[in-house]
């Protein structure tokens, strides 16, 4: 199953100890590091396999 946006940022805070994120339409960032920790794809219609998470997904 696909990652979610806590999950993603629990995770990523339990690894690195970063705890400020920002959220966007695409997915959540980390504030230290200023990447994508998770790119949320579930905008994608339900036929879309080009992404992991949505071939997870909607498998």
């Amino acid at each position: 199953m696909a990652m979610s946006r806590e999950q993603a940022r629990t995770e990523h805070a339990a690894k690195l100890g970063h705890d400020q994120f920002n959220e966007t339409m695409y997915g959540v960032i980390c504030a230290a590091c200023h990447n994508y920790i998770l790119i949320d794809h579930t905008n994608c219609p339900r036929s879309c396999r080009e992404h992991e998470s949505c071939r997870q997904a909607y498998a």
